[in-house]
């Protein structure tokens, strides 16, 4: 669970306050600002600021008081976290105590655990510790019926605490234009688009061109991209993504050897996949986190499940698999291979 700065820029300042929202605003506010605030709930539809306001309270605490751990997670990403637990031979107490070094407890998105007994009952569970040692804790959820699969004294009358509602959708407040990313994102749409034709059409084509257009890609969504801010220009890119990656799948490029394409297919994978998934147990660490590429690997490649790697591993890590496909290719005997980097 890796301190992240995704959502940094959803503040309680650039939030656009209306009568639908004006309750939940000054619920959130007041919950930020005061350390002995009780419990909150924000409930709303999709698209009425709840998530904004979750991270607008993370954001407030950690400039009042540095020292506090703030942890905001999904109900989703403790389900995965619970569930990987309890694969690895752990106990579900084992799973409440990674909650409880927290000393605020931000989770979003509840009612995703709709008919999961198991996981409502642990979160129920934690809030209760949290209740009883004074901590601050706080959920959003898009729905509070209790005849919807939730647990009733999940949702209302257990969370000894006070709560709010939005009524009508939220529109995002327009954010200052970043004109340095704008620059690199054109520069790199262009890049996409380039890159793209040269493969659709079987024009003169590197494996060094690749590997350059790949970083660039990483650097830029490394950089910029969190768990909110992908706008239509970002998507633009990963669309020009799935398309190269749809050529390395179809044709046979002149251009590049066999091998050099298959680790192509390989790491796009990963780049599209840690750009896109919400598969926290797979994509935990991807940039969401610090940047770091998740690459999940086939059977065959000799290893474990995944790869974690970052950007200054590529070029070493890509020349690996690039290796390990040839030998695959030409048939010898391929020994095992030390895929750790200190091997």
């Amino acid at each position: 669970m890796p301190d992240t700065n995704r959502g940094k820029q959803y503040s309680f300042d650039c939030f656009a306050v209306t009568k639908a929202n004006r309750k939940a605003f000054d619920a959130a506010k007041i919950f930020a600002e005061n350390a002995d605030s009780g419990p909150l709930a924000l409930f709303g539809g999709t698209a009425t600021g709840k998530t904004h306001l979750l991270y607008a309270v993370k954001s407030t605490i950690k400039q009042n008081d540095p020292t506090l751990t703030v942890l905001l997670t999904t109900a989703t990403e403790m389900q995965a976290s619970l569930a990987d637990i309890l694969r690895s031979g752990d106990t579900a107490e084992q799973f409440r105590e990674r909650y409880m070094q927290a000393d605020v407890l931000l989770v979003d998105d509840i009612q995703e655990l709709a008919g999961k007994e198991a996981i409502q009952n642990e979160l129920i569970l934690i809030f209760n510790s949290f209740y009883e040692s004074g901590k601050r804790f706080m959920m959003t959820s898009s729905q509070k019926e209790a005849h919807r699969s939730m647990n009733d004294r999940l949702v209302i009358r257990g969370f000894w605490g006070d709560f709010a509602v939005i009524t009508r959708a939220y529109i995002h407040a327009e954010f200052e234009q970043d004109q340095e990313r704008n620059e690199k994102r054109a520069a790199l749409l262009k890049e996409s688009q380039q890159t793209y034709w040269d493969l659709l059409h079987d024009k003169e084509f590197s494996i060094e061109s690749f590997k350059s257009y790949f970083k660039n890609v990483w650097s830029y969504f490394s950089q910029y991209i969190g768990l909110f801010d992908i706008d239509r220009e970002d998507a633009k890119i990963i669309c020009y993504l799935n398309r190269i990656d749809t050529v390395f799948h179809c044709k046979s490029l002149s251009s590049l050897e066999v091998w050099e394409q298959n680790a192509c297919i390989l790491f796009l994978k990963g780049l599209i996949y840690t750009l896109t998934s919400y598969d926290i147990i797979m994509y935990e660490k991807g940039f969401y986190g610090d940047g770091v590429l998740f690459i999940p690997l086939p059977h065959h490649a000799g290893t474990s499940d995944c790869l974690e790697i970052t950007i200054d591993e590529f070029d070493e890590w890509f020349n690996r698999y690039c290796e390990g496909y040839k030998r695959t290719r030409t048939g010898k005997r391929i020994s095992k291979i030390h895929w750790r980097l200190d091997s």
